[in-house]
């Protein structure tokens, strides 16, 4: 972007030195000797680099010309622990915004770490617009095709901006209802990150926060192989809009964060054909989630999802990691979720330590095309019983076997690349908290599906107000190796396992 109010500045320090004459330096007749002058060196301490202002390389947010090549030119410019400045300004007179036409990579062509992307004005976020033509993301943290060692991009904070995806503009599948970039906005401008068709890291979401995470690594130890994992990427106090399909916001790697963030409006979710879309450019409804996160001892905390149409906040598994005091809600007419917090493991099942603790989840949408289907989902098995074809190493379940009453796995690993049927595992000695969380209005306030749990669960103070009928197709009669469930409304259901005063009841349809 532009900030024309700081420049960089280059420090160039040098040591002062006197120049002698030769003769100086030789021996005299007689008794007397000229003294060799003593030169002393007075250390200098190295300067702090100045914010690099992304202005300064030509980027403009009061004229209505794209910013993307200057934009990237200053963080190219970039070294590890410096920041980059975007100009504030969005609630003056000719304010435009940094247009991106461009996918903005934070880091483009080696390793870095200790990076900070903020304002000039932290009470005044700058706008960065997608165009109508961008190809994928608005911002994404890495190229990964330029980058084999991108484990090494740590420390890595976007703060105190705004990011626009270009909802009404932009389309995410288009007659051919591929993700291909042909009559769509997939892809990106460097074409090594998009050789193929169908890569979710170019869709046309909004901020990409996906570092490094190891999916080999069945332990989790990011501390002990730090190369393989991203860590300390923050987002703090960013205000995310109008995200065409995708995720609106996602973070692979390990003890990261995202606080204080505010996600509103994401994809559109017309299940029936007879609703008018939210988002009428194209046939076809663009899923979206606010927030899609994995890997251990990350923090979500704090933030609010306005109208996410796939899951408001989705995890996909890690061990200690925690979803706390965040607010979800699908607001009146036609919008709605699958759920507003979702614990889907199909990466790491360990989800051992996991605390999801104090959000609230609110559903005022309509309740034939929209509504919040799960507040609180833990466990995968609503997503037709959670089978897939071909697992990660990492992932716990039953493998090569898919059923609609499958035996606890115990923590059993699935075969990498086969089919396995997905669960959520808490270790034995382990915990799972859920506490003093609030949901108001979703078909089935609480839903428990697919709980390896050898552990312990904590489940106390959570409030269930007024679960209502949404757009849930399943709940008409869904069929899986055989058998029909019907579900209707319910304050707390578990199923896989049981749980004293909860509901028992089979529900492994997502439509």
């Amino acid at each position: 972007m532009k900030n024309r109010i700081i420049l960089i500045v280059f420090f160039l320090v040098f040591s002062s030195c006197k120049q002698l004459d030769p003769d100086h330096d030789r021996s005299l007749s007689g008794s007397a000797k000229t003294a060799i002058p003593t030169i002393s060196h007075v250390p200098t301490e190295t300067p702090e680099p100045e914010p690099i202002s992304v202005d300064s390389c030509g980027a403009n947010p009061w004229d209505d010309q794209p910013d993307s090549e200057a934009i990237q030119q200053c963080i190219d410019r970039a070294k590890s622990g410096d920041t980059v400045l975007f100009t504030s300004g969005v609630n003056q007179p000719d304010y435009q915004g940094y247009l991106i036409d461009k996918t903005i990579y934070l880091v483009l062509n080696y390793a870095k770490d200790n990076l900070l992307f903020t304002a000039t004005d932290p009470n005044d976020y700058p706008l960065l617009q997608a165009t109508d033509d961008l190809k994928g993301y608005v911002v994404s943290l890495v190229a990964r095709s330029r980058i084999s060692n991108f484990g090494k991009v740590d420390n890595v904070t976007i703060s105190n901006l705004q990011i626009d995806g270009n909802q009404q503009n932009r389309i995410c599948k288009g007659q051919d209802d591929l993700l291909n970039g042909l009559d769509d906005n997939w892809g990106t401008w460097l074409w090594s990150e998009c050789p193929e068709a169908g890569n979710g890291l170019c869709d046309p979401g909004t901020l990409n926060m996906c570092g490094a995470s190891d999916l080999g690594d069945t332990q989790q130890n990011y501390k002990g192989n730090p190369d393989a994992w991203s860590t300390g990427l923050i987002v703090d106090n960013v205000y995310i809009t109008n995200t065409e399909c995708a995720t609106a916001l996602p973070l692979c790697g390990a003890a990261s964060k995202i606080v204080d963030t505010t996600i509103e409006t994401a994809g559109d979710k017309p299940l029936n054909p007879a609703c008018e879309s939210t988002d009428p450019d194209e046939p076809y409804p663009d899923w979206s989630d606010g927030i899609t996160f994995e890997g251990p001892d990350n923090i979500i905390t704090g933030n609010t999802i306005i109208d996410a149409s796939d899951v408001g906040i989705v995890f996909f598994g890690g061990r200690n990691t925690i979803i706390s005091n965040n607010k979800v809600i699908a607001t009146e007419g036609n919008h709605g979720m699958f759920a507003a917090i979702a614990i889907h493991p199909w990466g790491w099942g360990d989800v051992s330590g996991l605390e999801i603790t104090n959000n609230t989840v609110i559903n005022e949408a309509s309740t034939t095309c929209g509504g919040i289907h799960a507040g609180i989902n833990i466990g995968t098995h609503m997503w037709d019983g959670s089978c897939v074809g071909s697992a990660d190493l990492v992932s716990v379940g039953n493998p090569n076997h898919c059923s609609a009453e499958p035996d606890q796995p115990n923590g059993t690993l699935c075969n990498l690349g086969e089919p396995c049927q997905i669960w959520a595992y808490v270790a034995e000695g382990e915990t799972l908290t859920l506490t003093d969380n609030y949901v108001e209005g979703a078909q089935i306030n609480y839903l428990v599906e697919g709980l390896d749990l050898v552990g312990t669960l904590i489940d106390s103070g959570n409030v269930s107000v007024e679960p209502r009928y949404t757009d849930w197709v399943g709940d008409a009669g869904c069929d899986i190796g055989g058998m029909i469930d019907r579900w209707g409304i319910h304050d707390f259901v578990a199923h896989h396992p049981s749980l004293p005063g909860w509901t028992d009841k089979r529900v492994h349809c997502a439509w």
